[in-house]
């Protein structure tokens, strides 16, 4: 049996100095958001009352209200939008959404739809609901998946060909697939989860939610077969990422040393909390747009979505190691020049907008001076993330 007091102490719990501002208008209980969800291109959080859509050419909101929560949404056909409805009634189930009239238009009756994924390379939606797991190719037409007949599937995450699938109820499993869906096998000494996030790599991150001895962040190393706990923590709801691929948590309880959102440092094995500028701590939901040039972290909480611009590196500050770096040219057309200055061996990565690793596995010490060569990079916005076991520099530059 795990000693709940001793666990906590185990973790040193920062509070960062960034500031999160209003992304949506205030005042819902936001559940997600996605982006780019039509050929407008909008952005939309999907709320309790219906569906707000945010324009990027006019920068303005307009609210969609629906009888039914908004859960989730994909994109249908361009001009209609996919979207799941859960009351617990019913009326629950997957609609199409049209922004030009505002009608919601019922496709298939689903008991307790609970999210919406997408596989890109197969064109493929698939949603989980308290009975099961249905999938589509048009999204209009749906199939029940028979693996899952009977289990409340409440998340599903893609990395390639891997799937993996939770589901929890009375009974809990994990499910994974490596062959995208045709054959499905349960994980080993499967734990309980809620939320389920691949990073870049093809590390899974899931969330053991509630208030038991295993609680915590849990991880898979080889797509969902075996889990690992990354660290305790009781009340936690939601893991997400940045573009820089750094891992974040969000809580639904507010207790003391847990509430809000943190970064999780594996490698320090500390929490770094980030609050300030965020009036509800009820965390729904973390996530970046891989489509934006800047780093950005949005959350969803139960009075609105957030935006934070100015978290990154802020937390190391505070540790007693440091790390500086600075790079030139910038603009760059060919060569950067990369001079850094560190307490302890150190790793750089160069990362572009998307978050995607152009470069790694710097190894230095001390300090000194590097070069990278930018000549064969498309004309862009690039992150240059200098890492050590406890700090974090980041410098932004622009490839013409």
């Amino acid at each position: 049996m795990k000693t709940k007091i001793s666990l906590i102490l185990l973790f040193i719990s920062l509070q960062m100095s960034a500031g999160w501002e209003p992304f949506s208008p205030e005042g819902i209980n936001a559940n997600r958001i996605r982006f780019y969800v039509d050929n407008s291109n909008h952005w939309a959080v999907c709320h309790e009352a219906g569906l707000y859509l945010y324009d990027l050419n006019s920068q303005s909101w307009t609210n969609y209200p629906s009888i039914l929560p908004v859960v989730d949404v994909a994109g249908l056909d361009g001009e209609n939008i996919l979207v799941i409805q859960n009351e617990g009634s019913y009326s629950d189930g997957i609609y199409s959404f049209n922004p030009g009239t505002g009608e919601y238009t019922i496709i298939e009756w689903l008991e307790g739809p609970n999210f919406i994924t997408f596989d890109l390379a197969l064109h493929t939606y698939f949603v989980g609901f308290h009975r099961g797991l249905v999938y589509s190719d048009d999204g209009l037409t749906w199939d029940s998946c028979s693996n899952f007949d009977n289990m409340n599937i409440v998340d599903m995450d893609i990395f390639g060909n891997h799937y993996v699938v939770s589901e929890m109820d009375n009974l809990y499993n994990i499910y994974y697939s490596d062959d995208a869906g045709l054959n499905w096998q349960t994980a080993s000494n499967t734990p309980m989860i809620s939320d389920l996030e691949f990073d870049y790599t093809g590390k899974l991150y899931g969330v053991f939610p509630d208030e038991s001895w295993s609680s915590g962040l849990w991880s898979s190393n080889d797509f969902g077969e075996n889990w690992n706990v990354e660290f305790w923590a009781t009340g936690m709801n939601c893991v997400g990422l940045d573009a820089a691929q750094d891992v974040f948590v969000g809580f639904h309880e507010t207790q003391p040393l847990n509430e809000g959102i943190a970064r999780w440092d594996s490698l320090s094995q500390n929490l770094y909390y980030m609050n300030e500028g965020l009036p509800d701590l009820m965390i729904n939901q973390i996530t970046h747009n891989p489509g934006m040039s800047a780093m950005a972290l949005f959350c969803c909480t139960q009075n609105g979505a957030y935006i934070n611009y100015d978290y990154v590196g802020l937390d190391e500050k505070q540790s007693s190691a440091h790390i500086q770096m600075e790079a030139f040219p910038n603009p760059v057309t060919d060569v950067i020049n990369i001079r850094y200055r560190s307490d302890m061996p150190s790793e750089i990565f160069i990362y572009s907008s998307d978050g995607k690793i152009i470069e790694q596995n710097y190894h230095l010490s001390s300090s000194g001076e590097m070069q990278f060569n930018c000549s064969k990079l498309s004309s862009g916005i690039y992150y240059i993330v200098m890492k050590s076991e406890h700090s974090q520099d980041v410098q932004k530059f622009i490839k013409r």
